[in-house]
């Protein structure tokens, strides 16, 4: 009767083998979910107006909700606009002279597109103190000129003492 070792499978396979062979595919699925993470997947938060542009046919469409987004890689973009309200003023001599209560109207957007190109436009909050989304909208709100902008909502207009210093946090 022949001895069998025991370390040894039915196919041939010794037991660090098939660890090496699992901890091999255990890695290769680990780089293949983060790549896939990297390349495929985007998010939109909740307060921010998500649409994405496809290169292959250049249209621009907006997207029914905010959070994750599965799309192709360098085909399709994601961006998003946001859409919390947010304060612009006139300042000067460290002196606030006017102030307006402004907030992005997603009726507006293929206007606001066309005029200012596609891209994320991000509102306060962020790392950027002053953003040019705000700034943007600045130039619209207070825009002498009377007219209305489709993509533009000024929710109120402050006195100089409501108005709060965004230069001051």
């Amino acid at each position: 009767m022949e001895h069998e070792d025991l370390n040894t499978t039915s196919s041939g396979l010794t037991g660090s083998t098939l660890i090496t062979g699992v901890i091999g595919l255990v890695l290769l699925t680990i780089v293949s979910v983060f790549i896939f993470w990297v390349g495929w997947v985007n998010f939109v938060d909740n307060y921010e107006l998500p649409y994405k542009f496809d290169a292959r046919t250049g249209a621009i469409t907006i997207l029914p909700e905010s959070g994750y987004q599965v799309t192709p890689p360098l085909v399709v973009s994601v961006h998003h606009i946001d859409l919390r309200p947010m304060q612009v003023c006139i300042n000067a001599n460290q002196r606030v002279l006017n102030c307006k209560l402004v907030q992005f109207d997603p009726k507006g957007i293929e206007l606001f597109l066309s005029w200012h190109g596609r891209g994320d436009y991000d509102g306060p909050g962020t790392k950027k103190q002053e953003t040019t989304f705000s700034e943007i909208l600045k130039s619209y709100a207070f825009d002498g000129s009377g007219k209305n902008y489709p993509f533009l909502k000024v929710t109120r207009e402050l006195r100089p003492e409501e108005a709060t210093d965004p230069g001051k946090k």
